[in-house]
Formats: C-alpha cells, sequence, structure tokens
C-alpha cells in the first residue's frame, strides 16, 4: 500500500518497495525512491546494479515483479497515461527519425504529444537547447551532442514535471555536457524533478542536489549531498557507500 508521503504534493516521483528479476537473478530489491518537486536525483552504480532497470520501470516500459511507481500521484501501472503525460524520457536511443529534420522531429512529437501552441514552444526549444541554426538539418547527420540536445528538447516539448535520463552525458564534449548541464538546471528551478543516472560521478553532483547508490540492485546510500563528503564520494562512491553502512 502507498504511503502518505507518495500521496503528498510534494511528492513528484515515488518508487516503491520496487523488486524485479530476470530468470531468477535478482536486478532490484525491495528498492524506494521518493522525490519531490523541484528535486533531482543521480543514481549511481556499476555495470548490472539495476540503475537502467529502475529507470525502465518508472517510464512504464518494464513491469516490476513488486512494488509500485506514482508519477505525481498517479500509478503508474494503474494510470499509465496520465502518468506517463507527466513524464519526459532520455535513453540511450534518441528515439527521433534521422530522415527527419530537427524541425520536422519537434513537430511530430508535438503533434504525437498534441502540445498546444506547438509552433511557440518549438521556438522556446529550438532556443533553449542552441538548436536554432540546425532547425532544418536532418537528424540522421547530426553530431552526438546535437543529436542529445535534439533527444532533451524532444522529451521536454510536451512540458513534463519529472525527467528520466539514463546516461546522459554519454558521448558529450565539455563544451555539449556544459549546455545540458544548464538545461537540468533550468528544468529544477522550474519546478521539475529529475531522475538520472551517469558514470560520471562529479557531472552527477553538479546536475544533483541527492545522491542514491545501487548495489547488487539494493539502495546502498540515498543522501542529500549536504549529507556526504563530496570529494570521498567522487573518489570512490562505492566505497564510500560501503563505509556508510
Amino acid at each position: 500500500m502507498i504511503t502518505e508521503a507518495a500521496r503528498s504534493t510534494d511528492m513528484a516521483l515515488t518508487v516503491r518497495s520496487v523488486s524485479k528479476a530476470f530468470t531468477a537473478r535478482p536486478v532490484l530489491r525491495d528498492v524506494s525512491v521518493a522525490l519531490r518537486r523541484g528535486q533531482a536525483a543521480c543514481l549511481y552504480g556499476i555495470n548490472g546494479a539495476g540503475k537502467s532497470t529502475l529507470l525502465r520501470i518508472a517510464a512504464g516500459l518494464l513491469r516490476p515483479d513488486a512494488g509500485s511507481v506514482w508519477i505525481e500521484g498517479n500509478d503508474v501501472r494503474e494510470h499509465p497515461d496520465t502518468a506517463k503525460r507527466c513524464l519526459g524520457v532520455i535513453s540511450h536511443a534518441s528515439m527521433v527519425y534521422s530522415e527527419l529534420t530537427v524541425l520536422e522531429n519537434l513537430r511530430f512529437a508535438g503533434e504525437l504529444y498534441r502540445v498546444s501552441d506547438r509552433a511557440a514552444r518549438i521556438e522556446q526549444l529550438l532556443t533553449e537547447t542552441g538548436l536554432g541554426p540546425f532547425r532544418y538539418d536532418r537528424a540522421g547527420i547530426l553530431s552526438r551532442g546535437l543529436l542529445q540536445r535534439l533527444a532533451i528538447a524532444r522529451a521536454l516539448l510536451h512540458e513534463p514535471t519529472v525527467l528520466l535520463a539514463d546516461e546522459p552525458f554519454t558521448g558529450l564534449d565539455v563544451q555539449a555536457s556544459e549546455h545540458l548541464i544548464g538545461i537540468f538546471d533550468t528544468f529544477a528551478r522550474r519546478g521539475g524533478t529529475i531522475l538520472m543516472t551517469t558514470h560520471d560521478t562529479r557531472l552527477g553532483l553538479r546536475c544533483c542536489e541527492r545522491v542514491v547508490v545501487l548495489d547488487q540492485g539494493a539502495a546502498l546510500l540515498d543522501k542529500t549531498k549536504d549529507e556526504i563528503d563530496p570529494e570521498r564520494f567522487a573518489e570512490d562512491y562505492l566505497s564510500y557507500a560501503r563505509s556508510q553502512n
């Protein structure tokens, strides 16, 4: 049964006692995470720790064996359409059409999500992501950094309140990474909630006020940055997390 904390109007994302196994191999073990509006949290863990699986479950793309996920008070399993309307998802795949231009991709996504005043919203995102000069370029010829910006613009087009980002910095150079940090910061300052993963510990600490470490499918550490030693954490987050337990 969901807790009152999950029903609170302050909680944008609640993962409650989620477990998942593949072919009898446990991937997630009774994981719980609750994020307020405007809060950004980063999931850390070695490959196979369950980070991507947790994000897929939170996005409603994978069904948990036990537990539940609530987005803005909506159970993802019972009210998937309402919950997903509140979600923006950035995954390893860009989820854009390579044969379409930047502008055509955003127009198509706007129609799909039935975004009101699409033209104005698209222009706003082209400006915020720095894609304006590339609006007529086909997605298939974009650099990795520009393609990632397009994926982010698409994810934000329908003005979601919760953003799930799986390794969003992969393949980005320093300049593109800085631009993405700025986009995340603006989203959070506007009241958006972020749950992301990254292998770059220091980038994660810059983006997020909260850190969650998964180890063998369980939440080993869940703290705000004020509650940890950022330098020790950045040097070896797993050893640091284990030392706190």
